[in-house]
């Protein structure tokens, strides 16, 4: 699966790609994921279908597309209208906290995702806003 890693140096940013064939490979790309240089995994699925895994330091936001559906994974724990400031991307900013998700669920996610090839929208353990 192609896979990139957003890398910025001041405001430019240098995509970094990765041909990735093991859930390890992906666990490693996204540890690296930092809030500052790196902010942004994309997992591309499909020409137009992708997973992308934002933010790092415990603090993560995922959202993808498939079939012209885009979705964004909630934080079910979560029902707070506090807005959490997040770099995604290169750019800070304010989420909603039903979708910061903690590490935890926010790399099971992405391991699900480059496992079965989609976005897990059928798997129980994630809740997903679609639209």
């Amino acid at each position: 699966m192609k896979i990139t890693l957003d890398n910025w140096d001041g405001s430019s940013c240098k995509e970094e790609i990765y041909h990735v064939n093991s859930s390890v490979k992906l666990l490693g790309i996204l540890e690296r994921l930092d809030n500052k240089k790196h902010t942004l995994v994309n997992l591309v699925l499909l020409e137009e279908n992708y997973l992308m895994i934002g933010g790092g330091n415990g603090k993560y936001v995922i959202t993808g597309e498939e079939n012209g559906i885009v979705f964004n994974l909630l934080n079910p724990n979560e029902e707070s209208t506090l807005k959490i400031e997040l770099n995604t991307g290169g750019q800070i900013g304010l989420f909603e906290s039903k979708y910061i998700l903690s590490k935890e669920m926010a790399f099971k996610c992405a391991v699900k995702c480059f496992t079965i090839g989609c976005i897990p929208q059928n798997d129980l353990d994630f809740v997903w806003e679609k639209y």
